[in-house]
């Protein structure tokens, strides 16, 4: 593993993928700007025309319209109308929530003030599913259909993926985004542990030497010695085991979030398939000239965007997963300092059932992680 690998979550990788993240939503956004609201500019063009009222209607260039034909035009006048105001409403307020769970997944820091805006913004979308004023589903699906929005599929997707099952829309939505605002709050207390874990780090960091052994540590017994010797031996092991507890937890939970968005992200029925099949399906109207060549070239923009963040994503793999300062590698080689200190102060004090407990439930595993990440 050596210095190289421990530091590998730092590198120029890490800033890398957030860089080409960052290009893909901004090539999102511009698709909306200038492409979508063009379309939508157009079609309210098209929706003026039709009348708030026929009664001083004249017809023009003697076409002769029906009272029926009248209604349907002022239904499709309201219907399109609303259901466009809807979508312009609501694309920053629901982008903003997909973007924001994305960043959640990939536990990215993020403000906490922005996190709990997020988790508000879910809650009324919850409140909001009861209502009679929209239909959701068709928000998030019309979205999804124009290339706005990925976040209907994305809750699709961690149904399949977590739940095992297919997600049922009527039965489902509610559960999963009261799903998502658990792991935001989860986000927010764990940045609690990683602020405890960089000041045991820096405590700590005397007490081990890089070395190029598999496990790439190598512990300094007579500093430890005097490092537990010194302290309030009670509850330092206390502290220590109670953090190992919480960083073996997230550490699964990482990896789980890591494969979780590989399989979101896959050409065969996740996101990059969505994309291709947009993709094709515009390159075939671009031919056919049925689109102009400007909306074509803004969306192969994003596809190549996202399949150069995919890449960057697979290279970085799981020892860069994570948090920029603090990734997947970073946790694996934190837990395993803190299972060797407590392993030495178990020794040391005859208390060989926490011992045995502690090398069963973390440190055997700790190691054998290792070994397969290096």
């Amino acid at each position: 593993m050596k210095k190289r690998e421990i530091s590998y979550g730092k590198s120029s990788v890490r800033v890398e993928i957030a860089r080409l993240e960052a290009n893909f939503n901004n090539a999102k956004t511009d698709y909306y700007r200038y492409v979508i609201r063009s379309e939508d500019k157009t079609l309210f063009s098209k929706l003026v025309k039709i009348p708030d009222s026929w009664e001083n209607y004249q017809n023009i260039d003697g076409v002769n319209l029906t009272d029926k034909v009248k209604s349907r035009l002022s239904d499709i006048k309201r219907k399109k109308t609303w259901e466009l105001k809807l979508q312009s409403l609501y694309f920053i307020y629901i982008t903003s929530i997909e973007n924001n769970i994305i960043s959640v997944l990939q536990q990215r820091t993020s403000d906490k003030q922005e996190l709990k805006e997020t988790t508000d913004s879910i809650s009324n979308i919850i409140l909001e599913l009861e209502s009679d004023m929209f239909n959701i589903k068709h928000l998030l699906l019309t979205l999804a259909k124009r290339s706005i929005s990925d976040f209907f599929y994305l809750i699709s997707a961690y149904t399949k993926f977590f739940y095992k099952k297919n997600f049922q829309y009527e039965n489902d939505i509610k559960i999963i985004l009261s799903e998502f605002i658990k792991l935001i709050n989860d986000q927010i207390l764990f940045a609690k542990n990683l602020e405890t874990l960089k000041k045991v780090e820096a405590e700590t960091a005397s007490l081990f030497q890089s070395s190029t052994n598999v496990l790439g540590w190598r512990i300094d017994e007579f500093a430890l010695k005097d490092f537990i010797e010194k302290e309030n031996q009670a509850s330092r092991i206390y502290e220590f085991s109670k953090l190992l507890q919480a960083l073996y937890e997230y550490k699964n939970r990482l990896r789980s979030y890591y494969n979780f968005l590989k399989y979101y992200y896959n050409e065969n029925d996740g996101k990059l398939f969505r994309l291709n099949f947009v993709h094709e399906s515009l390159k075939q109207k671009s031919d056919e000239q049925k689109i102009t060549m400007e909306t074509f070239n803004a969306f192969e923009n994003i596809r190549n965007s996202f399949i150069e963040y995919k890449q960057c994503f697979e290279v970085a793999g799981i020892p860069g997963f994570g948090d920029l300062n603090t990734p997947y590698i970073e946790i694996v080689h934190s837990i395993y300092k803190l299972c060797k200190i407590l392993e030495f102060y178990y020794l040391r004090n005859m208390k060989y059932e926490d011992l045995q407990e502690l090398r069963n439930k973390y440190l055997l595993y700790i190691e054998k992680e290792i070994y397969a990440i290096t």
